[in-house]
């Protein structure tokens, strides 16, 4: 039998929750999420100032710690062990942001340096980025697809797809690389 877990279980319990999880028992993955989820959100909403975004931070943490349960290791407490896996997952998203930006800033500079070449036609643009789109590898352009057009989250395709967030941060990038290449000539 698995102890019921909530915050003030004590260490001895948190052994044979981790032990459970580690062997694949769902009661005891979902005991732990539902007792640290919400908290878990607004710790990482205190940090990334989204809820959204702090939500999927905290859905994707749990996503990676059921997927490596059997190589898991914690040495102290599930509850300060799943906080720190929050507050390195919200620092990782930070740093991802400060990144963005200074790709967007530099693709602003050298967005003035085009504007002094000729203009590209809007439906000579949009067609050159559908067929960039439609050569793209099949899965890569069904997740790139899902996230620019549909919408979704990295979670929610991840669940829809049934891989990993990992995987889907990793076809994004390949996607976006790929379009950059075959789209620069057709932009400038």
């Amino acid at each position: 039998m698995i102890p019921i877990y909530n915050e003030y279980t004590v260490q001895l319990a948190d052994r044979d929750i981790i032990n459970a999880i580690q062997s694949g028992n769902k009661d005891a993955f979902e005991q732990v999420f539902h007792a640290c989820y919400e908290n878990l959100c607004q710790y990482a909403c205190t940090i990334v100032k989204d809820m959204d975004e702090a939500e999927d931070i905290v859905q994707s943490m749990f996503l990676k710690i059921w997927e490596k349960r059997e190589e898991l290791t914690i040495q102290q407490s599930i509850r300060s062990y799943l906080f720190r896996a929050v507050y390195h997952q919200c620092i990782n998203t930070l740093e991802h942001k400060v990144i963005k930006l200074k790709h967007q800033e530099y693709g602003l500079q050298q967005g003035i340096h085009a504007s002094q070449q000729p203009e590209v036609f809007p439906e000579e643009l949009s067609e050159s980025i559908r067929a960039a789109i439609d050569e793209l590898p099949e899965q890569c352009r069904n997740i790139f697809v899902m996230s620019r057009y549909e919408e979704l989250r990295y979670a929610e395709i991840a669940k829809k797809l049934n891989i990993s967030v990992n995987t889907i941060e990793n076809q994004i990038s390949k996607a976006l690389r790929i379009l950059r290449l075959k789209l620069k000539d057709s932009i400038f």
